[in-house]
This record gives structure tokens, C-alpha cells and sequence, in this order.
């Protein structure tokens, strides 16, 4: 069963394990994952995974999805299937767990970007937004990174990603991640006004308010040749393709195949994921519970409020580089 050219799998993002061990204010963890989808990802699952896309163009693979990947103990095996198969490798991490000596195994397996994802400036925000008095632990795991990466001579990365908590004050908030993280760990950042998980969460900036109400449109995701894909699944199920990465909450509805016992071919080309994309195309986003309160499906130019990471762009993706969802939406 062939992918049509415009539906090319580029990026996998693997989840490696459902659960957290964080409860962020702004994540839909904070109130418990449905059950299906606290699992692990299984090794030779995600080896076949790689392998099958590897046929339509796959580039890069990066380890996230809504859980925490190191709590996966043999997370370095992970980025080593990656690395041996020439592929670009990334990861998320809260950086919590980001020991000498798994620090250490990652950039000896060669990781592209390991990305830590931080919300609070301070110690203070830190703590309400992310759940734990461990913002100085995380800050010295961060920096360690780097100097270990240097000591080593390895080509790895350290990516910040943050968000603006309060939309009053982002100049503020801007010099003070600046200040707190990026200069104090010597690593790129990028910071980002917030979203709302597909309507799961409210306290954050509603940007379709602040632009009036206007017209939604495909976020692009649906057509876009990236897979997002989670630990767990239905019915006993590993490594359900889901819609996007915003569905944290509600994956159970925007399950659109399972990679543990189906193609790529076989998902892609069925019968939900076509349904969505026929409900993009036709913008009947209401008709899609997972999409019909995503502020993704307006477009908002600000969202990228900082970053000094070479060739951000608002809209593109944050791991292949001109990997546009906006500009599948409208081919």
C-alpha cells in the first residue's frame, strides 16, 4: 500500500514511556493519564517502527510524546537504534532524572538535541507551574550537560523550551529565562507563549480571543509527513498513532491505528486518518472532539516570543528543519 508523496514520513515522535513523574500545572497529567497510555514502549516495537518508516523518507526521530523518557532505564539503547541508522535523534526530558551517568550514555550514543522542557524563571514559578522545589537541581543537570558534552568531545546539544506564564509581563519573563537558564547553562532556548492542549487546558493565554474570534483553519497537522506516536494504546495495545502531540488527555479519541501490529502504510492510508484529514480539508473541526477547542487552529504569528536557536520559525517544526504544518494544510 503506497503513501502518497505529499504524506512522506520525515518525523517520528516516539514516545518512550506514558507516565510522568511531574504534575505541570498547564499538562493534562496533572489529573492522571487514562490508563491505556501509561505504558512503556516496548524496544523491538520501536525498532520496527524506525525501520518501516525509514522506507518513506524518515529523517529524524524524536523521543517524546506526553511522559517523561527517562524514566525509561534503558532510554541511550533507544537513541542508538536512531544513531545506527544515520537519523537525526532528539529527545524532551523535565531533565529531573538527568544523572552524571545517563547524561553521560546519551552523548556517548551520540544524541542529536537533548531538549529539557522548563516552565518557571525562577525558583518560585518553577515550583507552582512544574510541581517540585527542584529548579536548582534541574539548572545544575542542564549545565552538567554541556560541560560533560564538552569533556567528551561530543556533538550533542542542550535545548531549552519555555513558556511565557503571564502574557503582561514577557519582557520580563523573557530576561529572566535568559538570565536563569540560558546563560547560566550555556544552552539554546526557545520560549513560546502558552497553548491549551486541545482544549483541555484554560488557564493559559487564549489566543484566539486576543485576535477577535477569527476564522479557524487546519493547523496543517494531518497532512504534515510526521507521525506522532505514543508508548501506549487500546486494547493492550503499544504504539498508537495519534493525531498530534496535543491530544494529551483525550488520546483514546484520536487514536488512528496501532504500529505494534499494523504498517505505516496500513495507518496512514486508513480509514480514521483519512476522516480527519477529510474533516481538516472541509474545516469541520468541530466534528473532531480533540480539535474542536485547539487554539492551534488559529493562527497566531507571536507564539515564538524568543529564541536564539539558528533558523526558528513560528510554525515550523521543532525538530526537522522546514518541516511547515501550515503549508500542508494548504497544499
Amino acid at each position: 500500500m503506497p503513501i502518497p508523496e505529499s504524506l512522506q514520513v520525515k518525523q517520528l515522535d516516539m514516545e518512550l514511556n506514558g507516565g510522568c513523574n511531574y504534575k505541570c500545572e498547564m499538562c493534562p497529567q496533572v489529573d492522571g493519564r487514562e490508563k491505556d497510555f501509561l505504558k512503556k514502549l516496548p524496544l523491538d516495537v520501536f525498532e520496527k517502527v524506525v525501520d518501516d518508516a525509514m522506507a518513506y523518507g524518515l529523517e529524524s526521530v524524536s523521543l517524546h510524546g506526553s511522559g517523561e523518557p527517562s524514566l525509561n532505564a534503558n532510554m541511550p539503547d533507544f537513541v542508538r537504534v536512531v544513531k545506527d541508522r544515520g537519523l537525526k535523534c532528539i529527545s524532551f526530558t523535565n531533565g529531573s532524572k538527568l544523572t552524571e551517568e545517563l547524561a553521560r550514555r546519551l552523548i556517548e550514543a551520540k544524541i542529536d538535541v537533548l531538549r529539557f522542557s522548563v516552565i518557571g524563571y525562577d525558583r518560585d514559578s518553577y515550583q507552582r507551574w512544574m510541581s517540585k522545589d527542584l529548579f536548582e537541581d534541574v539548572r545544575v543537570n542542564a549545565r552538567r550537560f554541556v560541560e560533560l558534552n564538552a569533556e567528551l568531545g561530543g556533538s550533542s546539544q542542550l535545548h531549552l523550551y519555555h513558556l511565557v506564564t503571564d502574557a503582561e509581563r514577557i519582557e520580563d519573563e523573557v530576561a529572566a529565562y535568559q538570565t536563569n537558564w540560558v546563560t547560566y547553562t550555556g544552552g539554546f532556548a526557545e520560549i513560546w507563549m502558552m497553548h491549551n492542549w486541545s482544549g483541555e487546558y484554560t488557564g493559559g493565554f487564549d489566543r484566539a480571543a486576543s485576535q477577535g474570534r477569527p476564522k479557524r483553519r487546519s493547523c496543517g497537522r494531518p497532512f504534515s509527513p510526521l507521525l506522532q506516536v505514543r508508548a501506549g494504546g487500546l486494547e493492550g495495545h503499544n504504539a498508537a498513532v495519534v493525531a498530534c502531540c496535543m491530544v494529551l488527555g483525550k488520546d483514546s479519541q484520536a487514536v488512528l491505528g496501532h504500529l505494534d501490529s499494523q504498517s505505516i502504510a496500513e495507518v496512514v492510508c486508513g480509514e480514521p486518518y483519512e476522516a480527519l484529514r477529510a474533516a481538516h480539508r472541509e474545516e469541520r473541526f468541530d466534528d473532531i472532539p480533540y480539535c474542536a477547542g485547539c487554539d492551534q487552529l488559529y493562527d497566531f504569528p507571536n507564539a515564538l516570543v524568543w529564541s536564539n536557536i539558528p533558523g526558528r520559525q513560528y510554525g515550523e517544526s521543532k525538530v526537522v528543519a522546514g518541516l511547515d504544518h501550515r503549508k500542508f494544510a494548504e497544499s
